[in-house]
């Protein structure tokens, strides 16, 4: 290899007095040509010798012919940009090798390196040409990848995705190279040089290396040039080309980074708000106008990052200031708070639109992933703990119109807006037990990793630990059950959980192809994840009907039962009364109530409405006791053909059996009848 490159350099001579080059016999295209085939050398040969101490002589036999051509990686005096790209692409290798062996050649290669590559960068990087010339572009990436790699962060693979790039980080940087050399300033220089530079390639190159920078850093991380550089100038940096930069891709990296480095290192408390509040509005410009999908992704995910720092910021929480501002203002908002707090559930608002929109099923699979990943950024989970103690069933965030809330933020009364603020929380929550039985498997398990902690954080372990990772099932089973502990007592989280049984009986269209349902592979297929939720639901329901709170709430929980169970009775009579309608002449095997998606719909209904008639002191309110009861018997007539499913059947004869209660509530209970009383509705978590 050393012999190559001794011929390269006795055939092409340089005289460099006055400022002048002569070139005496090889043409700048056989000059390319053996540099492509040195850095193959170096790239898939060189590297793997075994050999440290020949390996070593090599690099330094190298070292010796190519630091005597020099020119060829300066602008100032080679003409080729191509031969430059080449020339910085073999030394660039070459540390790369040197630092993987910790050769005694290391030091010198990297200062040559560093060298020409910050030559190239100050002499091409600001100049404005009148035509595009593809080399100079290749040039500039090449010059930036060699100047960043020499003052700390080298790639080892080329980029296949975020989620697979090694990173090699310099430990010792003050013993390959003279301090003053190496200097803070010198390094913000170039980078931000390159940040701002005309070419969107050298943008990207150099926004892509400082992302794998800020994956590797890690809190007291200070040794190295490029950790200080990041600690001192990175958020300004990115934060300023965030207003300025208009390329997607190069908007997505910048993001990307922002939001990698805010989820270690988050903005200070001593930080001006509005930078923050600045960062928000442009995010939002952004996510209105923006198309990339990738691009409009991490927006929501930095919008989740800036929930929590809006929590963060404002000490606490919007419920805890409320609080506070409610023992000075007898339990109204001032008008400077309730400006603010008014703004801050705009805020709120708009991201919990933006997530649920994404976290569709028919949504792309990594925008669901982003939906899922802002949720947990933004921190909004973790609040439920704290602001469960502050809600109260005397007011409901039903009083007043969400999309008037600054008009009303001055005459509403605070425990409405903490109302409001705890059932965003909860659609939060819903959102991601909606996600937690999503196809892809990878959002599933990650999800559910970053679940379990915040309630074994926020329980204090009293429902799991986060030491070994449980099933996703488990996890949906407790994030119900921790929801409950801390809700229980408000009547609106009961709603929550009747809505979630009702949505899953209204996922299928009575009026579709039932035959073309079962084999179509664009319908989510968990079943049993879908039915296991809704028994976790019902389950819960059930109990907090008997429990104490809403035993003393008296009238008010007889008209919220009486209402809840028309509206369950209503769609069970309809839903039933369709199928039946458009499938009656149809032979189905076993009944129409085996059909998959029938049953589930049918199920679930069927399921609310047994939860909410378990509660024997609860009676309906007399004066529609006969009404109701009158449309509870016209359902057998729907619902007959549904029976031959024994699931369907068992459960239907226990909601009977609860009517009959009903009708005669004064007889004891052994004498109403014990028809399907064996059965358990809830097997799924039995």
């Amino acid at each position: 290899m050393a012999h190559s490159v001794q011929r390269t350099d006795s055939a092409v001579s340089a005289n460099i007095g006055n400022g002048n080059v002569l070139l005496l016999s090889k043409s700048f295209n056989s000059i390319h040509g053996l540099l492509l085939q040195l850095a193959s050398l170096m790239d898939n040969n060189f590297r793997g010798l075994t050999d440290g101490s020949m390996k070593d002589q090599i690099l330094g036999l190298l070292l010796e012919v190519l630091s005597r051509c020099s020119w060829l990686g300066c602008t100032k005096l080679c003409s080729c940009p191509v031969v430059i790209t080449s020339y910085l692409r073999v030394l660039d290798l070459m540390l790369d090798v040197a630092r993987t062996g910790k050769s005694r050649h290391t030091e010198v290669i990297q200062a040559l390196l560093l060298e020409l590559s910050s030559q190239c960068l100050s002499n091409t990087v600001s100049t404005q040409y009148a035509f595009h010339d593809p080399t100079l572009i290749e040039l500039k990436q090449q010059a930036t990848e060699s100047f960043l790699s020499c003052v700390g962060l080298s790639k080892k693979n080329d980029e296949t995705n975020d989620e697979d790039v090694q990173l090699q980080i310099l430990g010792e940087p003050t013993s390959e190279m003279p301090r003053e050399d190496y200097s803070l300033h010198k390094v913000h220089k170039e980078i931000m040089s390159c940040l701002t530079g005309p070419s969107y390639d050298v943008r990207i190159t150099v926004l892509k290396r400082i992302l794998w920078l800020t994956k590797s850093i890690r809190h007291g991380d200070v040794e190295n040039i490029l950790h200080q550089w990041a600690g001192v100038n990175l958020q300004p940096a990115l934060m300023e080309r965030l207003f300025v930069e208009e390329h997607p891709k190069c908007l997505y990296y910048n993001l990307k980074i922002i939001f990698s480095w805010n989820m270690k290192f988050p903005f200070n408390n001593e930080e001006d708000s509005s930078t923050l509040l600045s960062l928000w509005d442009r995010l939002v410009h952004l996510n209105s106008t923006m198309s990339h999908a990738k691009t409009r992704e991490i927006v929501l995910c930095c919008m989740g990052m800036c929930m929590k720092l809006f929590t963060k910021l404002s000490g606490g929480g919007v419920s805890m200031n409320c609080l506070k501002t409610s023992e000075i203002s007898a339990s109204y908002v001032q008008i400077n708070e309730g400006n603010r707090l008014s703004d801050a559930m705009l805020r709120v608002n708009l991201f919990v639109t933006l997530v649920k929109n994404q976290s569709e099923p028919s949504e792309s699979v990594n925008a669901r992933r982003a939906a899922a990943e802002a949720i947990v950024a933004s921190g909004l989970l973790e609040e439920a703990n704290y602001v469960a103690s502050s809600v109260s069933n005397m007011s409901s965030p039903s009083e007043f119109d969400e999309g008037r809330i600054k008009e009303k933020c001055m005459e509403a009364n605070v425990f409405a807006f903490i109302s409001l603020y705890t059932c965003k929380i909860l659609d939060l929550w819903f959102v991601c037990i909606q996600l937690l039985e999503d196809e892809d498997a990878y959002l599933r398990q990650k999800l559910a990793k970053d679940i379990q902690k915040i309630i074994a954080k926020g329980s204090a372990n009293t429902f799991c630990d986060d030491s070994t990772p449980l099933q996703v099932d488990r996890v949906i089973e407790l994030s119900l059950d921790y929801l409950t502990s801390l809700f229980g007592h408000w009547q609106k989280y009961i709603e929550f959980l009747l809505r979630i049984v009702l949505d899953t009986g209204n996922t299928l269209n009575s009026c579709g192809d039932l035959v073309r349902q079962i084999f179509d592979k664009e319908i989510d297929n968990h079943h049993e994840e879908k039915l296991l939720i809704c028994q976790i639901c019902c389950s819960n329901i059930q109990k907090l009907l008997h429990s104490k709170c809403q035993m003393e709430a008296g009238a008010k929980t007889k008209l919220f039962l009486q209402n809840w169970r028309e509206t369950f009775l209503n769609q069970l009579t309809s839903l039933t009364g369709g199928y039946l309608e458009k499938e009656g002449k149809n032979n189905w095997i076993g009944g129409i109530g085996n059909h998959k998606d029938v049953f589930i719909s049918v199920y679930a209904v069927l399921l609310g409405l047994y939860a909410l008639t378990q509660s024997g002191s609860l009676e309906q309110l007399e004066d529609n006791r006969a009404i109701y009861l009158q449309e509870f018997s016209n359902l057998e007539g729907f619902i007959t053909p549904f029976l031959k499913n024994p699931l369907i059947s068992n459960l239907y004869a226990l909601v009977k059996l609860s009517h009959e209660r009903f009708r005669s509530s004064d007889k004891p209970e052994d004498q109403v009848g014990s028809s399907g009383s064996s059965f358990d509705p809830y097997f799924l978590i039995r």
